[in-house]
């Protein structure tokens, strides 16, 4: 884990990009994906922000992983409370 001023950098180590059809697929830890708070049980979706960012000294890929958050069934649409 690195960290410069107010960055935190946690290495997940390198990936390799294998060709599937005609893209390249990264696979991402489950563990990277929690701690991005990320619902990783099998009936969740999680998408995710896919930029290029070019910097005078350096072009990388940024992916930031989101997901929706739904209600529980069992919750009510209400406040709680019966008139």
């Amino acid at each position: 884990m690195k960290s410069k001023n107010s960055e935190t950098v946690i290495d997940f180590g390198e990936k390799r990009v294998p060709r599937q059809n005609y893209s390249r697929v990264i696979i991402l830890d489950k563990t990277l994906l929690q701690n991005c708070g990320c619902d990783v049980s099998p009936d969740s979706e999680i998408k995710a922000k896919v930029e290029l960012v070019k910097r005078s000294d350096e072009n990388f890929i940024k992916i930031t992983p989101f997901c929706e958050v739904t209600q529980n069934k069992n919750e009510s649409k209400d406040s709680g409370g019966k008139n």
